[in-house]
C-alpha cells in the first residue's frame, strides 16, 4: 500500500514567512513615514514662500504696502494691507512643522522669524517698488529635526528656499 503524499507547510515555514512579511512591513512603514515627514516640511516651506511672493506681487500691482504676518505660537501666517486688514486667508503650517529658533547668534530672535530691518514684529513688509524687509524664516520638523529656510532679499524682495539652516 502506498502512503499518500502529504502536502502543506510546517509550522517553522509559516513562522519564517510571517517574520519576513512583518520585517518588510515595518521597514516600508518607516520609509513612508520619513518620506511624508520630508514632504510636509518641503510643502510648508513652499507654501510660505508662495505667500511671501504673493504679498510682493500685491504690493507692486496695487502700489501699496503689504505685509505677511506670522503667529509663531499657533503656526499660522497671512497677508495684511496697510490698514491691517487680512487680505488672504490665514494659512497654517502642516502637522509636526513649526517655526523654530535657528540659534544662529541673532540676538532677540528666538521664534524662527529673523528680521534684519525691524526685529521682532513677526512680519515682513513688501513695498510698491518691489523691495521688502530683509530676513529669514526657519521651519523645522519636530520629529526628524530637519530644517528649511526661506530668505527674503531686501533690495529685490526676492524669496528663496533652502533645505537647511541658511
Amino acid at each position: 500500500m502506498k502512503r499518500p503524499l502529504k502536502s502543506g507547510f510546517t509550522l517553522i515555514e509559516l513562522i519564517i514567512v510571517i517574520g519576513i512579511i512583518s520585517s518588510v512591513t515595518v521597514i516600508s512603514t518607516l520609509s513612508i513615514g520619513n518620506f511624508l515627514s520630508q514632504t510636509h516640511l518641503k510643502s510648508s516651506a513652499e507654501d510660505i514662500a508662495s505667500t511671501l511672493r504673493w504679498a510682493r506681487r500685491l504690493a507692486i500691482t496695487k502700489r501699496a504696502n503689504y505685509k505677511v504676518v506670522f503667529d509663531t505660537e499657533r503656526g499660522r501666517y497671512w497677508i495684511e494691507d496697510e490698514d491691517n486688514n487680512v487680505v488672504d486667508k490665514r494659512q497654517k503650517l502642516r502637522k509636526n512643522i513649526l517655526f523654530a529658533n535657528p540659534s544662529l547668534g541673532k540676538e532677540g530672535e528666538g521664534d524662527g522669524i529673523v528680521e534684519l530691518d525691524d526685529p521682532d514684529d513677526d512680519s515682513f513688509s513688501f513695498y510698491p517698488q518691489g523691495t521688502a524687509e530683509a530676513g529669514s524664516i526657519y521651519i523645522q520638523n519636530k520629529n526628524s529635526k530637519e530644517w528649511w529656510t526661506i530668505t527674503i532679499s531686501g533690495t529685490t524682495g526676492y524669496v528663496r528656499i533652502y533645505q537647511e539652516k541658511h
